[in-house]
């Protein structure tokens, strides 16, 4: 490697559309490591670079760069690279991100563009591998949760890195662009919302997920969580200097880790009332935590500070499969935080779940109907339709490897599949399998459903108070309206997924389970899609007829770059193919 100017680094996210909100959003993985470089004396520049459109490398002027690798990306990534290394062969290409843990080796002894993979928490380290840049040095062996290769091109894993522990001592994460995102007309404020970690790590260990197995990787504790005080300091500048008023809180459960959590996140909420922040938020929660009058009260907090969002965990409906997937909640910890959480009627209530997993039978199929259905959860057909993506490296992934029901990718990046033992299962979720991609119409009504929602449960916002008082006749309508052709679709998706599952078990021809699928995700699904679509825009018209801005209420709802590219794959196969 020739001379490098160690003090101007350039980090690059890749963007895949799905991979953000919108184009001034940065990875907060980026953001964070970046942040930190620049608090020890570096020139550092992010840089958007979406796969859509052409981009001149020759305007990337640093020597040193950085890259987020996720499953989505690694070609367009690899593709960037390639334009960078024509350019400047001498061009330092260093890698990040969670699905580099298990795969670092490998992506480095197969593409010799990437000179450096930092694994972990990646902050310590590219601080100190750009300082060992900058000395000219070339053994990198002392730099922990570093892999490389060294001047006889052997690829070589340095020791793990210890994970941080006190997170206030990192800066928050550059928000480079948010200046020039866009904005509502009436109120100035952001249109899209901010994503923002309260904490790192995770308490559970789900069989299926590999958060524990990079906290195996790293020394420390498996969750750390940033102050009260820390937290609402970045929150209030996101929101006086750049209008952000919709924040999505992207921690693996706010909660965590226990009764001290409880007490941190109610401190949270506390100074967000007492700063006087208005803000809209979206949480994730288990599903064991929450069993008290005390719990309750703590819930009523989090609306009077702004959340109205909450995504629980459950997963499953079915006992069998929560052991298998090692959830700490059981069946009635589900059943409990679903009916706490409906009772109270302060949000937008998700679940995190599994219709569809390598273990699937005909009975935990029908007792995941059955719990979506009890609670209100049935309308939505990303839940319904839900197949478990296998992580590799993940306990579960380890499990099926060892039972032979595991077919590897050729290629490290992509993943690996799975067989499911019980064939009516495996031919349900084949029906149910990339239904936004085949039938676009489904795509479309769970947004408009999830937009619907989330708007709802603004309305109600102490923020929006002034909107809730001039609508309130408007608004009751709307909500009457969304939860009677909620639960009408819900009866209505119940009814045929319950009618597939006993066409299946009489082993139909693929004509007729063709057939019953273009009637439903299409007509019936498109009918649906009319009905919420038409009262969701007639109600937002009405608020911006009233003169209210909608930066604090609308939600826009995203499918990730995995999702979309499946969509893709498979119209070009039905296109190939001359399927209808």
């Amino acid at each position: 490697m020739g001379a490098l100017d160690r003090r101007k680094v350039e980090l690059i996210n890749v963007v895949k559309e799905g991979d953000y909100n919108y184009e001034q959003e940065i990875p907060l993985g980026l953001a964070s490591i970046g942040s930190f470089l620049r608090m020890n004396g570096f020139e550092v520049s992010f840089r958007q670079y979406f796969t859509g459109k052409k981009h001149d490398v020759a305007e990337f002027e640093a020597d040193i760069y950085g890259f987020q690798l996720n499953m989505a990306n690694y070609q367009a990534v690899r593709s960037a690279v390639e334009k960078i290394k024509y350019r400047k062969p001498d061009a330092v290409i260093i890698l990040g991100g969670p699905f580099l843990v298990t795969l670092a080796e490998d992506i480095l002894k197969n593409e010799p563009l990437f000179d450096f993979i930092v694994m972990g928490e990646g902050e310590i380290a590219t601080l100190e591998l750009l300082k060992a840049l900058g000395r000219g040095e070339t053994d990198f062996s002392s730099i922990k949760g570093l892999v490389w290769r060294n001047s006889e091109n052997v690829i070589l894993k340095n020791e793990p890195r210890e994970l941080i522990e006190n997170l206030d001592e990192l800066p928050f994460p550059a928000r480079d662009f948010l200046e020039n995102a866009p904005r509502d007309p009436v109120d100035n404020g952001l249109i899209e919302s901010v994503r923002v970690v309260t904490s790192r790590g995770c308490i559970g260990r789900c069989s299926f997920c590999c958060v524990n197995l990079y906290n195996r990787v790293q020394k420390g504790k498996r969750w750390r969580g940033r102050s009260p005080e820390h937290v609402v300091d970045e929150l209030e500048i996101l929101n006086r200097k750049y209008g952000a008023r919709l924040f999505n809180f992207s921690d693996s459960s706010f909660e965590d880790p226990g009764v001290s959590g409880k007490q941190r996140s109610r401190e949270i909420c506390e100074e967000i009332i007492r700063r006087g922040l208005q803000i809209s938020a979206k949480i994730y929660l288990r599903c064991e935590t929450m069993k008290t009058d005390e719990d309750i009260e703590l819930l009523k907090l989090y609306k009077r500070a702004g959340i109205d969002v909450v995504i629980a965990g459950a997963e499953s409906g079915s006992e069998y499969e929560l052991r298998l997937y090692e959830k700490n909640a059981r069946l009635e910890d589900n059943y409990r935080i679903v009916k706490i959480l409906g009772e109270l009627d302060l949000f937008y209530v998700m679940i995190g779940f599994i219709m569809f997993g390598p273990n699937s039978t005909r009975e935990t199929l029908r007792s995941n109907m059955e719990f979506l259905y009890k609670f209100g959860f049935a309308d939505n057909m990303m839940l319904v339709a839900n197949v478990l993506m296998l992580i590799k490296s993940s306990k579960l992934y380890r499990m099926l490897k060892d039972e032979g029901r595991v077919t590897d990718p050729e290629n490290c990046w992509e993943m690996p599949k799975y067989k499911m033992n019980d064939p009516v299962a495996e031919r349900m979720a084949g029906h149910y399998a990339n239904i936004f991609a085949r039938y676009p119409i489904t795509a479309e009504l769970n947004k408009v459903q999830v937009n619907s929602g989330n708007l709802i449960a603004r309305m109600n916002n102490p923020m929006n108070a002034v909107v809730f008082d001039s609508l309130k006749d408007e608004y009751l309508e709307f909500k009457d309206h969304y939860s009677k052709i909620s639960r009408d679709f819900g009866i209505r998706q119940r009814d045929y997924f319950i009618y597939v599952l006993k066409l299946i078990e009489a082993d139909p021809s693929p004509e007729k389970l063709s057939a019953a699928a273009e009637d439903f995700f299409v007509k019936v699904c498109g009918d649906y899609f009319i009905a919420y679509s038409n009262r969701y825009g007639a109600f937002l018209e009405k608020i911006s007829q009233s003169g209210f801005g909608l930066s604090s209420l609308v939600f826009k709802h995203f499918f990730s770059a995995t999702a979309l590219e499946k969509t893709e794959r498979i119209a070009r196969q039905r296109r190939d193919s001359n399927v209808a």
